[in-house]
């Protein structure tokens, strides 16, 4: 599980998205904290990196490929797929609560730092709800994208 949310990128992601934050936000201090991988940031890429296997194993079996956290647990625990996802799901969510404990907790650093992490990973719940939205955009996301840029509901 630890190495599969390294390989999300989470981290490096969460770091090139502060890059662009006002100088004030992406200090040195800031860059180091995500350099430490908190437990904010663990959370965050097991959430990522969970949605996305699960949203794209359908795909991912018709090729080649390293196995995902769906077949390493199914083969570890000796599951059915959708036992594994079921289970895996269960991950996320405690994710989740851990994300919402470790926001409560003052890290020193700006609310908006600790913001991109949290906006970041209620972007990839978005992205992978229904199917593999990265991967093939023309399902859902293309939906999703134009509600929100090209028809957006006035407020």
């Amino acid at each position: 599980m630890r190495v599969s949310i390294i390989s999300v990128g989470f981290i490096l992601f969460s770091c090139v998205l502060l890059s662009g934050m006002e100088e004030a936000m992406a200090t040195k201090e800031a860059f180091e904290w995500f350099e430490g991988s908190p437990k904010i940031a663990e959370a965050c890429g097991t959430i990522a990196r969970i949605t996305n296997d699960i949203a794209s194993k359908e795909r991912e079996q018709k090729r080649i490929h390293v196995a995902s956290t769906v077949d390493c647990y199914m083969k570890e625990h000796g599951t059915s797929e959708d036992v594994a996802c079921e289970k895996l799901l269960g991950f996320v969510e405690d994710a989740w609560k851990t994300m919402n404990e470790e926001l409560l907790i003052a890290t020193g650093l700006s609310r908006e730092v600790t913001e991109v992490l949290l906006h970041f990973t209620r972007s990839t719940e978005v992205i992978y709800k229904h199917g593999d939205g990265f991967t093939e955009p023309d399902t859902s996301m293309k939906e999703i994208i134009f509600s929100l840029l090209v028809h957006p509901i006035p407020i």
